[in-house]
């Protein structure tokens, strides 16, 4: 396939509970597909939720129908009746994702992008960056993103507000895909708009998970990112 994962990680938001990360990803390799999901913190079962979407759409093309599916997995894991009534009345209100599926297009030389939420995509001539999505600015990560919810009427009727784009790549060269979720698309988009490349050669030179570590928590104790858990993939495209 014409698609290569070179790196894939993730960092806590807090460093003392690793398993309280709220995002997920999921690799599927032989079909050229990454799928990478960011639970909603105040969300009832956020990680639980994140889970079940990138299991699911490893397999399987985003759709309403799919979505249902995994919100019906979702009721399975819980029981109202028997939680609190304060736990009962979160759990009502729903869980909430953003959802990335990246799918290589080797017949056609291009990689699908389907985006639903502010987990970001971008796009890469070498160490040049070509495009972004769903965001093309830090700004739009101020505002409230779209999500996928374990409530189906929260879904509709006006679909899954997915984005759909399509990036092609030549016969000649390499192009390169970074997946992440949005305290680290946040800051990436920042320093590009202030003409900083620093950041995007930090990201594009990681190959270790101790070195996303050691970015991330740098960052944050500077104030220059958000704290929030943090996923990053990295993948090579070429022409088969």
């Amino acid at each position: 396939m014409a698609l290569s994962v070179l790196f894939e990680g993730t960092v806590a938001k807090h460093k003392e509970s690793p398993s309280d990360n709220e995002d997920a990803y999921r690799l599927a390799p032989d079909v050229g597909r990454i799928v990478l999901a960011d639970g909603a913190s105040e969300s009832f079962d956020a990680r639980n939720w994140a889970q079940l979407l990138v299991d699911r759409m490893a397999d399987e093309d985003l759709s309403v129908a799919a979505v249902g599916a995994c919100a019906q997995a979702y009721k399975a894991l819980h029981d109202p009746e028997q939680l609190t009534w304060s736990k009962a009345a979160a759990y009502q209100r729903g869980s909430f994702a953003t959802l990335l599926v990246v799918q290589d297009l080797p017949e056609s030389s291009s990689v699908r992008v389907s985006a639903v939420g502010d987990s970001l995509a971008v796009w890469l001539d070498a160490d040049t960056m070509l495009a972004s999505v769903p965001y093309g600015s830090s700004e739009q990560f101020l505002d409230k993103p779209v999500l996928l919810s374990t409530r189906m009427d929260l879904n509709e009727p006006d679909g899954l507000h997915c984005s759909v784009h399509k990036w092609g790549y030549e016969e000649q060269g390499h192009r390169f895909l970074l997946c992440m979720t949005d305290a680290l698309g946040a800051w990436l988009l920042s320093h590009q708009e202030r003409g900083d490349a620093s950041a995007l050669e930090a990201l594009c030179s990681i190959r270790e998970p101790h070195e996303l570590v050691a970015l991330v928590e740098k960052e944050r104790a500077a104030g220059r990112m958000r704290r929030d858990d943090s996923t990053l993939i990295i993948a090579s495209v070429t022409r088969s």
